[in-house]
């Protein structure tokens, strides 16, 4: 059990902290009361109800009649809550939370934290679910294997230095948090057994005026085994550039290990 918030009319978030599941709780204080939902949006019956998991892990648990992108079930991720408010679990044999490939980390060089906010999909597309570096540090970055929703892959706004969980958050033009942050990762599998990681600065933190050169670094290193990096043989976004124009992609191939060193 938890003490987590449970609105009129919400269906309880089941797990509380340090689980055995791995299913992180998400501002379980708010009326979302744990679910990887905003935090004004409740898990009510005969709903959809989305769940984070830990760094590294990837929920496996979704809507089975979802099959289009951007249409009917795009938001059904996670656990289907009937009339009664009773959650059942659409794949049994699955676990939660599953891991992903584990084989890219972001190293963080600098002296303070950074979060990187991994978009809930299937669901809102709110950037809720926390991966955060300690300066100085290292953290696994959540890459999805091929085998994930329509193959879609993991999606990260990357905040500023001194950010923690709690500017995983929609923001707004007025701070450069949450979708308004600096940069956009990317971090998924192909159907070619690749991995594909990216990085770019984000079109929205640059549109609402804020500099690229008021912000750190980010380059792709690869740690071992065979990454293909773009002509040039690198990618990184460095003093408001990157060395291929917005945004670069490094494929690691086998058993390849990359990192996204921040400095």
């Amino acid at each position: 059990g938890n003490n987590f918030n449970v609105p009129s009319g919400a269906v309880r978030f089941p797990w509380n902290y340090n689980n055995a599941d791995k299913v992180v709780p998400i501002t379980p204080t708010n009326e979302n009361g744990g679910w990887a939902m905003s935090p004004n949006q409740l898990c009510t019956p005969n709903s959809w109800c989305p769940y984070a998991c830990e760094s590294g892990y990837y929920s496996a648990q979704w809507d089975p009649t979802a099959l289009i992108y951007n249409g009917a079930g795009s938001m059904n991720g996670g656990l289907y809550a009937d009339a009664n408010g009773v959650l059942t679990k659409p794949y049994p044999s699955k676990a939660f939370c599953e891991a992903g490939l584990l084989n890219v980390n972001i190293q963080n060089t600098l002296g303070q934290s950074v979060s990187a906010c991994q978009t809930i999909y299937p669901g809102n597309e709110a950037m809720l679910i926390p991966t955060v570096a300690q300066g100085g540090g290292t953290a696994p970055l959540n890459v999805v294997p091929h085998t994930y929703w329509l193959g879609t892959s993991a999606q990260y706004y990357v905040n500023l230095a001194g950010s923690t969980d709690a500017q995983c958050v929609w923001g707004t033009a007025a701070a450069p948090v949450g979708n308004w942050g600096p940069f956009i990762f990317g971090a998924g599998q192909g159907s070619d057994g690749n991995t594909y990681i990216s990085v770019q600065y984000n079109p929205l933190y640059l549109s609402a005026g804020f500099k690229a050169t008021d912000t750190y670094n980010v380059k792709i290193v690869c740690d071992s085994g065979s990454c293909n990096f773009p002509t040039g043989g690198e990618c990184k976004c460095e003093q408001g550039t990157c060395s291929v124009d917005n945004g670069c992609t490094v494929a690691l191939t086998g058993g390849a290990q990359a990192s996204f060193v921040i400095y």
